[in-house]
């Protein structure tokens, strides 16, 4: 029986308006306050301290009585039912507390829409309004702040708030500003708003008129000067990391002033130097006309961005008058084309690209101001997806707003530039997508697309409709045309040529607006009727809709879940899926939503929707699948997609939760099996209302057969790993390895296991083997396993520190279920394995032809023993491995295996390279 370390219990006494209360007490700690998280069922929905002093627990003998906690949930909790639980932060050891379920039966929304200069304002919402007011409380971090009562507003369905918010509360500081409806019976109806609220409220053009004020921590920085003050942070820290070149700094230290005193009457124009590129990767292009401070803020800017890319700058001046005729003696490294007669945007570009010497031709407006790492960002999706003929950057205002999103033309012909004036952060805009067209104020073209295409289309000279042209060029010539949100420009709109489309260039808008439609009506004659459907209309190469629901934003690095949901969504991208991800918690990760963003992948996250149910309610008719993980995520949203979808439900069950239940509590010693036999009902309740079913383990389609009586709709799960191979040879290798996730407890209960019976038998034999424990969230109990032979690894970033060093790897699962990532991942390497049977399941791996499985202690030193000294046994399992990985778990079996699942469902996609699917 496994011996527990502590004994740790516990009591949740309430839950009311997102607020968790009870206590936490440690008998072999009664004086130390618990750290503790809280679970509903799977998911992570809050944590905090068990430290307020309560005196009934001090009379209870409970320590010091500091064993209380009051915790703030993450999110609300949306209807349905959940079942919360405790445990302690770090280690993750369950606190045993009495079961606590609550159901939430919520007729209320709120919802806060912004903070103008003085107060903030939204909406209360019931689906039975019946009150003719209700009372409110506002919230400042967490601390009240007051209560107002609104009134119904029938034209708007709901009770529109406008709350003042107090002088004090503007400090030029973040501030969290929430609302909650103060009515007991409107439980858990609130919403949160995260802001700066500045002392000073001012148009940016009045702020950039003074550089003193716009650069004033007191004033409140206009949009791009916090932008550039970051990018300064990273910039310097690079230099200096490089021995701090003193040119170098002054440089940047110049640019930097340049770009915050703004272009507007601009009369001085120190020295600039753009970095030198013998062999550029991109060629930039830019055309100009006089407005000479426009190009030199243009150019400071590209200076300041931090690009691991090289480039040349191309400026095509089109007979300027002004000071751009000394613009090689005030900007080094520029290249420069003088044109004897005016030319225009279209052949300017046409001209400069016949000497352009990057690889990629890049058109940039001189009206712009170029966001960190933009050029880095775009050039990444051509790498990152097949068949890219174009790339466009995200345009931003000068005040922070959407200016576009890349653009789509209806099916009478008429451009639309996406996103206009709205919030640049809303999800629906920041992820990668294929578009109707890209704005030429920042476009780039791989050189060998651009010659094959014959560059812009001179019917359109000398301006307008030739960034359009382009891209249906682009496309007619078999490529993808990208929108890259992570790719950001500033564009001072209209600065160029002005807006006035009846004088100047502009009036072409107007006559090459017929050119465009007769040339290219064929292609645009489908698209959608003028703003008619713009969720289904905004991006183009795609055949079906899916919401894609986990507990939380995949960490591929962190765990092989994580890992194996990435590829999931990858598959369903080949079958021509565009995707939707939500997180229970609703959370923006950081760098990994980032990256689902640049898989294409559209990222829900608050504040833009506050939950689930939220989002299902307003943007549920989208979807035609939703694919869920998990089965207490599934058990919690299954009514509401019912409700506000058509959806087909695709289920991944990731293992059978009650089986790992039921193995780690019959490894333990357990003879009490209510809690698995319970959460079998409700698993086996949970799979007959959905659609499909998707299982990476055969053996655990018989079990759900054998109960359910059903098995048509029971689909193997594909799980992908490249073939990697490993390159370092047997005789340069040394130890034995684990790699886990330690918040997943059959991990921790694996490493307890080996160490604690299989090292002494190992040692016992005299050999002098190390075992390396990898994997993120190691258990501070790990800690007295430390030794000379045992080393507690921790996270590491790349799996070439496990795979390209260890000689064996090991599994040694006593209980869990579904199929074993860190198992698969040891095959695409080629590094021969030993594994307990419920680590071999499913894997296709055969005992002692390609891998050792092993039970007792004595059977895990032999095979390890085995393996580590007969190079010519390693060999033999290597390969055998390996060529199961090819051949069971490639993308293209993959795809073959989930196209099955969505056959049966009625998705059919055609060929598995007809859509566009990131690398």
């Amino acid at each position: 029986m496994k011996k527990e370390t502590s004994f740790i219990r516990g009591h949740i006494d309430a839950y009311q308006v997102g607020l968790l209360s009870g206590w936490v007490y440690d008998e072999s700690r009664p004086d130390a306050p618990i750290s503790v998280s809280v679970y509903d069922g799977q998911s992570l929905v809050g944590g905090g301290v068990a430290d307020i002093y309560r005196e009934d627990l001090m009379q209870n003998g409970m320590g010091n009585g500091r064993h209380a906690f009051s915790i703030v949930l993450r999110e609300p909790l949306d209807d349905g039912l959940h079942r919360l639980s405790l445990r302690e932060s770090g280690t993750d050891i369950p606190i045993h507390v009495a079961p606590f379920e609550i159901r939430i039966n919520q007729e209320w929304s709120a919802e806060i829409s912004g903070v103008d200069a003085h107060a903030v304002m939204g909406q209360f919402r019931c689906t039975n309004p019946g009150k003719p007011s209700v009372s409110f409380a506002v919230f400042l971090d967490q601390i009240k702040i007051g209560e107002d009562t609104v009134g119904l507003n029938e034209k708007r369905d709901g009770y529109p708030f406008r709350y003042v918010l107090p002088a004090e509360a503007f400090d030029g500081m973040p501030h969290v500003i929430s609302v909650v409806l103060a009515d007991a019976q409107h439980q858990d109806v609130r919403a949160a708003y995260a802001c700066v609220l500045g002392p000073i409220h001012a148009p940016w053009q009045s702020l950039l008129t003074d550089a003193k004020i716009a650069n004033s921590l007191y004033a409140g920085l206009p949009v791009q000067a916090t932008r550039r003050l970051a990018i300064f942070h990273d910039r310097m820290r690079a230099i200096m990391a490089r021995g701090g070149n003193a040119e170098e700094i002054q440089n940047l230290m110049t640019v930097l002033q340049v770009l915050n005193e703004g272009y507007e009457n601009r009369k001085k124009f120190p020295r600039l130097d753009l970095p030198r590129a013998d062999n550029p990767d991109v060629s930039i292009i830019i055309p100009v006309h006089n407005k000479f401070e426009l190009t030199y803020h243009c150019l400071a800017s590209l200076i300041f961005s931090d690009n691991k890319c090289s480039y040349e700058v191309i400026v095509v001046d089109d007979c300027s008058k002004d000071k751009t005729t000394e613009i090689k003696d005030v900007v080094g490294n520029v290249e420069v084309i003088v044109n004897e007669e005016n030319l225009g945007f279209l052949r300017n570009c046409n001209k400069a690209a016949q000497q352009a010497r990057g690889r990629y031709i890049l058109l940039l407006n001189n009206d712009t101001e170029v966001g960190n790492g933009w050029l880095d960002e775009m050039l990444a999706v051509f790498e990152r997806f097949d068949k890219v003929g174009a790339v466009g950057a995200k345009l931003l205002y000068p005040n922070g707003k959407l200016q576009e999103a890349g653009g789509v033309v209806w099916d009478n012909g008429q451009p639309w530039n996406l996103g206009r004036e709205g919030n640049p952060f809303d999800p629906q805009w920041n992820y990668v997508r294929q578009v109707d067209y890209l704005s030429g104020a920042a476009l780039a073209v791989p050189r060998a697309v651009w010659d094959e295409v014959g560059g812009l289309s001179d019917e359109f000279a000398p301006a307008y409709y030739e960034d359009t042209d382009l891209a249906f060029k682009v496309r007619a010539a078999g490529y993808r045309t990208f929108y890259c949100p992570h790719a950001e420009v500033i564009h001072f709109e209209g600065m160029s040529h002005g807006r006035d489309t009846s004088t100047g260039f502009k009036k072409y808008q107007a006559i090459n607006a017929p050119k465009f439609r007769e040339k290219w009506a064929d292609a645009y004659q489908n698209n959608g009727r003028v703003g008619a459907e713009l969720w289904r209309n905004k991006e183009r190469g795609v055949r079906f809709r899916a919401l894609v629901i986990d507990y939380a934003i995949p960490q591929p690095d962190k765990d092989a879940g994580s890992y194996a949901a990435i590829q999931e969504m990858r598959l369903l991208q080949s079958h021509g899926f565009k995707l939707t991800f939500a997180a229970e918690n609703l959370a923006h990760a950081g760098r990994y939503t980032a990256d689902l963003q640049k898989m294409g992948v559209e990222c829900i996250h608050a504040p833009f929707h506050v939950s689930i149910q939220d989002l299902l309610q307003k943007r549920g008719r989208e979807f035609d699948l939703v694919y869920i993980t998990r089965f207490d995520v599934a058990e919690r949203h299954i009514d509401h997609i019912r409700k506000f979808t058509r959806a087909k439900v695709l289920f991944n069950n990731a293992d059978l939760h009650f089986l790992r239940e039921l193995r780690m509590h019959l490894s333990q010693g357990h003879t009490d099996l209510s809690g698995p036999l319970a959460t079998r009902e409700r698993e086996l309740v949970l799979m007959r209302k959905v659609d499909a079913v998707l299982s990476y383990n055969e053996s655990e389609h018989a079990v759900i057969l054998s109960h359910n009586l059903r098995d048509d709709n029971i689909f193997k799960c594909p799980w992908v790993v490249p073939a990697h191979g490993h390159k370092t040879p047997f005789a340069e290798r040394e130890g034995i390895a684990f790699l886990g996730g330690y918040r997943h407890l059959p991990n921790v209960e694996a490493v307890e296991f080996f160490v604690e019976k299989v090292m002494p038998a190992l040692r016992a034999k005299g050999r002098d083997i190390k075992f390396h424990i990898f994997g993120s969230h190691p258990p501070k109990e790990f800690e007295r396993f430390d030794s000379d032979d045992i080393v507690v690894e921790g996270y590491v970033e790349s799996l070439d520190d496990v795979f390209e060093k260890c000689r064996v790897f090991i599994a040694p699962l006593l209980s869990g279920a579904g199929i074993k990532g860190k198992v698969l991942e040891a095959m695409s390497w080629g590094v021969p394995s030993v594994l307990s049977p419920v680590a071999a399941e499913a894997t296709g791996l055969t005992n002692k032809i390609s891998a050792m499985i092993a039970e007792e202690p004595e059977e895990w030193v032999d095979a390890i023993l085995e393996l580590y000294e007969d190079e010519k046994k390693w060999q033999f399992m290597s390969g055998n491995a390996l060529t199961i990985a090819r051949n069971n778990y490639s993308f293209e079996h993959g795809h073959k295996l989930m196209g099955k699942a969505l056959g049966y469902l009625g998705f059919y996609a055609g060929k598995a390279d007809a859509y566009a699917v990131a690398k």
